[in-house]
Formats: structure tokens, sequence, C-alpha cells
């Protein structure tokens, strides 16, 4: 008869083991290997599953094999969007330095100054990477930059008219949670939801340009 008892072995597929421990049931996936040179055999683990109790299986909480990564998604991708023409005209001044100049001027825009920070925890850093928002523009380039922060509030405040405010408020809540090569939008606010589709705008994926 087996030791377990029966509100254990519920829980205990074909391939599993049971591990008791401290008066708890542990239970693990496991397969078979024959000894290289014997006839014997051996258990081999394939990892926890959970802990068994009366009540049923408690899954173990999944680990993450990756750093995971949220960065700021609605209003940094709606400027981008809207702004296309912005970017255009920065390439023909700013050449090399165009991707700085808008960026700082999306930075100085959404939070009021320029900082590594804000930079790294936007898609602003994502859709135009590699930037190192502490060096100290020129003269010339720092007058585009806040040629930028104007040109993007008056594009904004076009397209949105009366719901500008609402809009640089909660836009800046649709987050993008990055682990590893996956990139997802997170749960949205139902507040936010309702501001979206008011608005017929759409995250339904993540975008890169």
């Amino acid at each position: 008869m087996s030791a377990y008892p029966d509100w254990v072995l519920k829980h205990k597929p074909k391939g599993t083991y049971v591990n008791y421990q401290n008066g708890k049931y542990y239970l693990y996936a496991a397969h078979s290997e024959r000894i290289p040179g014997t006839d014997k055999v051996r258990r081999v683990s394939d990892g926890y599953i959970g802990r068994i109790t009366e009540e049923g299986l408690i899954p173990a909480k999944k680990k993450l094999g990756a750093p995971v990564y949220a960065y700021e998604y609605g209003l940094s991708f709606t400027i981008l969007l809207l702004c296309e023409n912005i970017q255009t005209g920065l390439k023909q001044k700013y050449r090399k330095y165009n991707n700085y100049v808008m960026a700082a001027g999306m930075l100085l825009f959404m939070y009021g100054e320029i900082r590594q920070e804000y930079y790294e925890s936007s898609w602003v850093s994502k859709y135009l990477p590699g930037l190192d928002m502490t060096r100290t523009p020129s003269e010339d380039q720092q007058v585009g930059v806040e040629r930028v922060q104007r040109m993007i509030a008056e594009t904004l405040r076009r397209h949105f008219k009366e719901s500008y405010q609402e809009a640089v408020s909660l836009l800046p809540l649709v987050k993008v949670v990055c682990m590893g090569s996956e990139a997802k939008i997170a749960e949205v606010p139902e507040g936010v939801k309702e501001f979206l589709e008011l608005h017929q705008i759409s995250f339904k994926e993540v975008q890169y340009g």
C-alpha cells in the first residue's frame, strides 16, 4: 500500500514523485534513466511542480528567466506618431544629432527636464536608442530642443483640442513590459481605456516605428 494519503495520490500523475518534508508534500516531475554499464535505473528530477495540500495543488511560482523592464509608452508613441514631420525636418537640419534633439525635446515636453533616467524609462529610448541625455547640447541644438518641445505641444493641442490636458495626463499610464525579446502592453486602467476608446486610439500591440 502507498504511504501517501488519497488526497496526495489524487494529484500525483504518472511521471511525477512526491517528496515528504516537515509535514508537507512536494510534487516533482521526473523521468527514469538507465545507469550506464548496469541494469539499474535511476530517477531524474525534471523540476518542482508544486505543494499538495488537502485543499488541492498549490502550483510553484514561475521564475522569470530574464530581467523585466517597464516603459512609459502611450504618450511617447503618440508623439512619435503625430509628430513624424518634426523628425523629418530635424534630419535635414541637425543630421547625426537629429535623434538627440528629437528625444531631448520629447523629454522636455513630457517631464519638464532632460534626464537620462527619464529617457531610459520611456519608449523614447527604444525608438531612438543609444543616446546620452547627460551631454551638454550646443547652443544651436538647445534652440532645436526647445522648438521641438513647443511643436509637440502645438501638434497635440490641435489633435486633442479640449482634451489636450487629459491626454497628457492619461497617455503616460499606458505602459509596455519587456522581458528578453518579448514586449507587451500592460493592462490599462479603466479610465484610460475609456479615454482611448473615445479618441479612437489603439495600443493593441507594441510598435517600434
